[in-house]
């Protein structure tokens, strides 16, 4: 099994790894590639290390190992006066192809209408109200009469069926 160069773990590998996880439990054959492939840049070995380390923490914690001095006070509500200079709220970032292939794929699997199992297991940078604004917008343009003229989008992209010849 190769190692990739860079052993280093971004918080985005990390939410594909957490969420191949989900999808691709114990039972699953070939678990490790398939999770693998869920994380750009990364080896069936690197994923492998990665879950060795999180079993590790999650034993640590059990254990009693981790200190309980954390602030937890932070993560709890703010007066409504605070939240919208607290951060700043990302507006029409655009999907990319890969994230619409993965809520293609998830359609296939879960469903129309089960948007937050599909941004839980397949299109894990987004939230399902994200997930159901797309597809709304997909549908609607599946189902226009294509007459008025109009670029091309990413809504026009639809998954091949398996069975169908090419």
């Amino acid at each position: 099994m190769q190692e990739s160069k860079n052993t280093k773990w971004t918080k985005e590998q990390n939410t594909w790894f957490e969420g191949a996880l989900a999808i691709f439990d114990t039972e699953t054959p070939e678990r490790w590639s398939n999770v693998a492939a869920f994380v750009p840049g990364k080896t069936e070995s690197d994923v492998i290390k990665q879950y060795e380390k999180l079993k590790a923490d999650i034993n640590d914690i059990e254990a009693g190992l981790v200190p309980d001095d954390h602030n937890f006070s932070n993560f709890r509500k703010r007066p409504s006066k605070f939240r919208c200079s607290d951060r700043m709220r990302r507006k029409g970032v655009p999907w990319t192809e890969e994230e619409h292939r993965r809520f293609l794929m998830g359609l296939q699997v879960h469903g129309k209408g089960d948007w937050r199992s599909i941004s839980l297991n397949f299109v894990i940078t987004k939230t399902s109200t994200q997930v159901a604004s797309h597809a709304q917008k997909y549908y609607a343009r599946q189902h226009s009469d294509g007459k008025e003229k109009r670029r091309p989008s990413i809504h026009d992209m639809t998954m091949l069926n398996p069975n169908s010849p090419e």
